[in-house]
């Protein structure tokens, strides 16, 4: 029984290179389960069932090329519905599924060597940020950014890049890579929590996550709390200065004090100008308390006295 024709939505929809790997699997997946007599509407796709219009005779060919052409639209609708512009442009006015299909494959599958190293540098780059993100949170980001490297060198690696990606592959499958990678994210004040659990041999990355999820959060107790009398699906946001976003700055003046030292540098930092000028203004009242102490006179008789204006007795 052929299933029911209906076009299924797909998220995310195909944007471009960055997301074509994981989009294109959904579109197997998806036209895949959709019979064309005895193989799938994929196949039609893919070009290995093509259109019987040019061999068919007699009326039950006509039924083929019928149901071939009902099956082709259904693919095109099903995939142009589940890009955004820029991808539907690219197909143009493609009037198969096939050069749809390798519109889209062309444009968006290649790899190159600056691609490959994006799909790591976009794991690198990550970074955790308690002012905007729970520790679970960051993780979850986390493993999204590794999944899709992990995908994305799953569908196949060019010849000439061949080397490179089997590195990539073996640490995107490597359990210990992910976990240093994982503590690497790491803003400095949490230095020492990932040094403890570097320390301890043997840890899965989900003792990992699990340590960073028991002891992250014990150490955001001092942080103001935003909500009040709410959950985590429904808080109720207190009124207030909202927080300025992370612009990658960092004092290694503050830091050094033992403070997050965020948002600027040492030359813009405020708290060392402020204890620099206190530190001067110290200085200069201790040379004036100095400048201004009584004098002392050493007094030598010869044998006559003489009185002093100020009323004092100076032997000389």
């Amino acid at each position: 029984m052929t299933k029911e024709q209906s076009i299924t939505k797909i998220e995310p929809k195909l944007v471009g290179q960055n997301n074509y790997t994981q989009w294109i699997l959904s579109i197997e997946q998806t036209l895949s389960s959709y019979e064309h007599e005895e193989e799938t509407i994929w196949e039609i796709v893919t070009g290995e069932v093509k259109d019987p219009d040019s061999e068919a005779k007699g009326k039950s060919a006509d039924a083929k090329v019928k149901q071939w052409r009902r099956d082709n639209n259904f693919a095109i609708l099903t995939i142009k519905r589940n890009c955004e512009s820029e991808a539907v442009d690219v197909i143009g006015l493609a009037r198969t599924a096939n050069k749809a299909y390798l519109e889209l494959q062309a444009k968006y599958e290649g790899k190159t060597i600056s691609t490959l190293g994006a799909l790591l540098i976009n794991v690198i780059k990550t970074s955790y940020d308690d002012r905007t993100q729970t520790i679970e949170e960051h993780i979850g980001d986390f493993d999204k950014k590794w999944s899709f490297m992990r995908s994305t060198l799953g569908g196949g690696i060019p010849d000439d890049l061949r080397e490179f990606g089997k590195i990539l592959i073996d640490l995107s499958k490597n359990d210990q890579a992910k976990g240093t990678f994982l503590l690497a994210t790491l803003p400095a004040y949490h230095n020492s929590l990932g040094e403890n659990i570097r320390l301890k041999s043997g840890l899965t990355y989900g003792d990992i996550t699990t340590h960073l999820k028991t002891y992250v959060p014990g150490r955001q107790k001092g942080r103001r709390k935003t909500t009040e009398d709410g959950t985590k699906e429904n808080p109720v946001v207190l009124k207030g200065k909202e927080a300025k976003p992370d612009n990658g700055k960092r004092c290694d003046y503050c830091i050094g004090k033992g403070w997050k030292g965020l948002n600027h540098t040492e030359s813009e930092c405020f708290t060392k100008k402020r204890e620099k000028k206190k530190a001067k203004k110290a200085k200069a009242e201790e040379e004036e308390n100095s400048d201004t102490e009584e004098p002392t006179i050493k007094m030598i008789r010869i044998g006559k006295t003489t009185a002093a204006r100020e009323g004092r007795i100076l032997r000389v």
